[in-house]
């Protein structure tokens, strides 16, 4: 958008702004049942999540499970010790998903998993207060403590070293993201430092394994994460009605507080992992014309009569992450129903929903899937466009895209892996379509809905959005 646009919009923006502050935003109830709304459109109740204690204790329980899993996928990826370190301000992301999700602020914590070979696993820990918790899944260093309980972890690492002689010593550098390059230039000294002659040649980047711990997923992890992605439904839909949306007065920050607010009200810890936004589409009947799309729409918008409305929302709740992107739109004065021409809109964007259900398969790359979806969309008359990601410990998670802007297949990625069975990933894109009732002018609709990979392909957590969200 040009710049002259982009100041037309906004001053379209503050002189529709009223001259009072906004309403109160009413918060969520964390219990009740489901709400019916004028548009027939039925929001469902909010599920019950976990308090902190019981996310703690089922976290746990999945820890033990990856920690069963773990040995195998390091000899998969050929390494005999994997060395994590977390440093207080500059906390590794790796460290609490390998260890139980305490909070650490200790100058530098150091972890090893060691490949001990008939031993099976051996994990070792520096950490000075293990409780009962963590004592079940490591052994100190070997080395002494000194009267507040600090080890000597120079001298542990190097007894380490020399009892394990490891050919491949993986440490979390060298990815492509900053999940699986955690490591800070210092802590990379104090390593090679500490494990002595002969041992930083031996360092390689763990990046490969993370990505498939991370992307691992466990079957009794399944059900809590649909709880999340549904809670997130229901306040996405809620956002998006006259609980909330008043034309004429509503301002575009305020969906981003009812949403930051709900879930604090929630009980459970969560919090939203980026800034929820929404932006918003607009026909001049006047001048027959579309005007400029900005996404996001500034926080002082006033949403009216006529506005499509997108909203891009998720948060973190039992060491996972949701994401989620829905539209609504607000009825013009004399208005009963949604125009033909965004129905249409709405039904393409469902089109690509089938396709990314159908298409993807378990030992594809990330490139063999988005070929395989944009072939299933050829001939269709309106853009898609592509850009999925995986999605479950983190927002951005770790694992191959889907991802083809505007359908420009022109460029393979530089980086790529494969789709893991039972994965989890956002399926995001968008679908641009013309309007006949805005002169022509092209509407689009960006989705974003979570799914888990399946034999036959992408299965969604919840029923993806098929009739639109109206306001009045």
């Amino acid at each position: 958008m040009s710049l002259v646009a982009r100041v037309v919009w906004i001053a379209l923006v503050l002189a529709a702004a009223p001259s009072c502050a906004p309403p109160t935003i009413p918060g969520l109830p964390r219990e009740g049942g489901p709400i019916e709304l004028f548009d027939g459109r039925v929001i469902p109740a909010m599920p019950e999540l976990l308090g902190k204690r019981a996310q703690y204790e089922l976290r746990l329980e999945w820890l033990a499970e990856k920690h069963e899993l773990l040995l195998a996928l390091m000899r998969s990826h050929r390494i005999e010790m994997w060395i994590v370190v977390s440093e207080e301000f500059h906390t590794d992301p790796v460290m609490q998903y390998v260890v139980p999700p305490l909070h650490y602020t200790r100058r530098r914590d150091v972890i090893v998993f060691v490949d001990a070979g008939p031993d099976g696993l051996k994990k070792y820990s520096d950490y000075w207060r293990p409780t009962e918790d963590y004592a079940r899944f490591f052994e100190p260093l070997p080395a002494a403590r000194n009267a507040r309980g600090i080890q000597d972890t120079p001298t542990g690492l190097k007894a380490l070293w020399e009892q394990y002689q490891p050919e491949t010593i993986a440490l979390n550098m060298g990815g492509a993201r900053g999940h699986d390059s955690g490591l800070t230039y210092d802590t990379y000294q104090f390593l090679a430092d500490a494990l002595g002659s002969g041992s930083e040649s031996r360092f390689v980047s763990a990046a490969a394994l993370i990505e498939d711990y991370f992307d691992k997923r466990l079957p009794g992890e399944l059900e809590p994460y649909r709880s999340l992605v549904l809670a997130t439904d229901v306040i996405a839909q809620r956002a998006l009605s006259n609980e909330v949306i008043t034309p004429g007065v509503t301002q575009a920050s305020d969906i981003k507080w009812f949403f930051e607010e709900t879930i604090a009200e929630l009980g459970v810890g969560g919090v939203p992992w980026f800034e929820i936004h929404v932006a918003v589409q607009r026909y001049d009947p006047d001048n027959d014309a579309m005007i400029p799309y900005v996404h996001p729409a500034p926080d002082s918008l006033v949403f009216q009569p006529g506005d499509i409305i997108h909203l891009d929302c998720g948060f973190d709740y039992l060491g996972f992450a949701s994401d989620w992107q829905k539209v609504a739109y607000i009825l013009r004065k004399g208005e009963e129903t949604v125009p033909a021409g965004l129905r249409v809109a709405l039904a393409n964007a469902n089109v690509v929903h089938e396709a990314f259900a159908s298409e993807p398969r378990p030992g594809m790359t990330g490139w063999d899937a988005t070929l395989a979806i944009a072939n299933k969309l050829e001939g269709v008359d309106f853009l898609p466009s592509l850009y999925s990601h995986p999605i479950g410990y983190h927002g951005h998670a770790l694992g191959p895209s889907i991802n083809a802007r505007n359908m420009d297949l022109s460029t393979p990625p530089d980086r790529d892996s494969v789709l893991r069975p039972g994965s989890y990933r956002s399926v995001e894109f968008s679908a641009t379509t013309a309007v006949p009732e805005y002169g022509g002018g092209t509407v689009t609709i960006p989705m974003e809905d979570d799914a888990y990979l399946t034999t036959d392909g992408y299965i969604y957590f919840r029923p993806y959005q098929t009739e639109w969200y109206v306001i009045r």
